[in-house]
This record gives structure tokens, C-alpha cells and sequence, in this order.
């Protein structure tokens, strides 16, 4: 008698929901500690400062870092991209062959939650080669301390701002090759380090556009994504459960995509402008 088996597509697809509802809550964190760096009862973004070196200070970060994030944005982007093949959209583009119901609310929520999963595989990968690459702080020794160095553009509040944070500014410095107008900014820890890096990246009216576009893309692929999810996992099976989860999945993609767009528009223009 043949045991009865498990199909490997309902394993994928569980976690594939998994990993989306983990990823919501690394949204929620780390848009929350961005987003200390913009308020103004932050301060110089103390708190910001704070909540990242107590991550970065994490033994087996590297390990930590591939565990709890690269691997489930892997599972959850290639097992989306499966699904983005084969989605068929029914609330635009009405060719007469297929199904077009745009009057429906969940239709269009279908539509644009594969819409912006195209977009969000763009911007991961941008984000990512951005902040953890291109713009990552570099460590280096200054006789026995410990530093952090990182690329700035000169503007009037920087120098008042390195002041305050105990950051030292270099226009010149051996082996370095400095543009003008820019300076390396060299901070006692990776936190301060990091925030004026995100100051420096939220001048640029691109990167606002950017950054802006992949906040939005992401809170409401992430929110959305999670209505549906407590129905895959058979939470939200009746009418009115739905409804009520709609309301809560939808308040928190508000103070999300607020504690986000602070982040973006407040840290430098706002805040930590002078």
C-alpha cells in the first residue's frame, strides 16, 4: 500500500509563506530603527546609533546575517518568481481570452502584489549592493581604536554634525583617493558610521525617488501578503475574520510606511541637516 506523501509544492509554497511573514518582521524592525535617525526627538540619531551597534556588536554576525536573512529572501524570491510566471492578471489589460474583473478590491491587491514583486527583486538587489557593498563602512585601526570610515559629500551641517558625534573629517589622507567636495568621515563606531552614510545616501533627490518607490513597494507587498497569508495558514477562513485582519494589516502598512518615509525624507533634510 503506497504511504501517503506530503507534495513537495505544498512544502514550497508553506515556505514560501513563512519566509514572506518573517520577512514583514524584519521590515517592521528595521524600518523602525531607520526611522530613529529622522525624528526629531532622536536627537542626533542616538537611537539609531544604539539599535544598530548592538546589532552589529552580535557574535557570528556574518552567520546570523546569511541564516535569518539571505536565506529566507532567497526561498521567498525564488519560489515568487515561479509563481510571477504563471500569474495571469485579471484586473487590467483585457484581452477578451481571459478572465477581467477590475471592479473587484482582491483582484487588483492580486495584480499589484505581482507587480510589485517584480520591483521588489530590483530593488533587494539594489539596496543590498548599495548599503552593504558599495556604501558599507570600512574598519580600520587609529593606534589602538578601533574605527569606522566611510565616504561623505561636504555640505555646511556636516562639520557641526561631526562635531557633535566625535567624528574626525579628512579632505586629504595617505592612500586615499578623495574627490572634491568630499571628505572621509572616520567615526568611533560602525552605528555613527552608518548614520552619516544613510544622511549622505538621503540628499541625493534620486536615491529619495528610489528609496521612496522601494519603501512603498515593499510595505505593500509585505502587508498584503501577510492578509493572505493568515488565510493560507487557515487563520482568517471566515468573512469576517478577513475583514478584521484587512483592518489590522492595514493600519500597520500605514505606521510602517511612515516610520519608513521619515527615514528617507527627515534624516537629512530635517533632522541632521545641520
Amino acid at each position: 500500500m503506497k504511504e501517503n506523501t506530503i507534495p513537495s509544492d505544498f512544502i514550497w509554497r508553506r515556505l514560501h509563506s513563512l519566509s514572506g511573514i518573517w520577512l514583514v518582521v524584519f521590515i517592521i524592525f528595521h524600518l523602525l530603527t531607520n526611522s530613529q535617525a529622522a525624528l526629531p526627538f532622536g536627537g542626533d540619531g542616538n537611537g539609531f546609533i544604539k539599535s544598530v551597534n548592538s546589532i552589529h556588536d552580535l557574535p557570528f554576525l556574518p552567520i546570523i546575517e546569511i541564516a535569518i536573512l539571505a536565506f529566507p529572501i532567497l526561498i521567498h524570491m525564488i519560489w515568487g518568481i515561479k509563481y510571477l510566471r504563471s500569474a495571469e492578471y485579471n484586473s487590467f489589460g483585457n484581452t477578451g481570452h481571459t478572465p477581467y474583473l477590475p471592479e473587484y478590491p482582491r483582484n487588483r491587491a492580486y495584480t499589484w502584489q505581482r507587480i510589485t514583486s517584480w520591483l521588489l527583486i530590483l530593488g533587494v538587489v539594489g539596496h543590498i549592493v548599495h548599503m552593504r557593498f558599495i556604501e558599507y563602512p570600512i574598519p580600520t585601526m587609529q593606534g589602538q581604536q578601533h574605527s569606522y570610515m566611510v565616504r561623505v559629500s561636504l555640505d555646511d551641517g556636516i562639520y557641526s554634525l561631526a562635531d557633535r558625534l566625535g567624528v574626525k573629517l579628512y579632505t586629504e589622507k595617505e592612500g586615499q583617493t578623495i574627490k572634491p567636495g568630499e571628505a572621509i568621515a572616520v567615526a568611533d563606531s560602525f552605528g555613527t558610521a552608518e548614520l552619516l552614510m544613510v544622511r549622505d545616501t538621503f540628499k541625493m533627490p534620486l536615491m529619495l525617488a528610489l528609496y521612496t518607490l522601494f519603501v512603498l513597494t515593499a510595505c505593500f507587498h509585505g502587508f498584503n501578503g501577510l492578509w493572505t497569508s493568515m488565510i493560507t495558514w487557515g487563520i482568517t477562513l471566515t468573512a469576517r475574520s478577513q475583514r478584521l485582519m484587512r483592518y489590522v494589516t492595514m493600519t500597520l502598512m500605514g505606521i510602517v510606511t511612515f516610520l519608513g518615509l521619515s527615514a528617507i525624507w527627515l534624516t537629512y533634510w530635517v533632522n541632521l541637516k545641520s
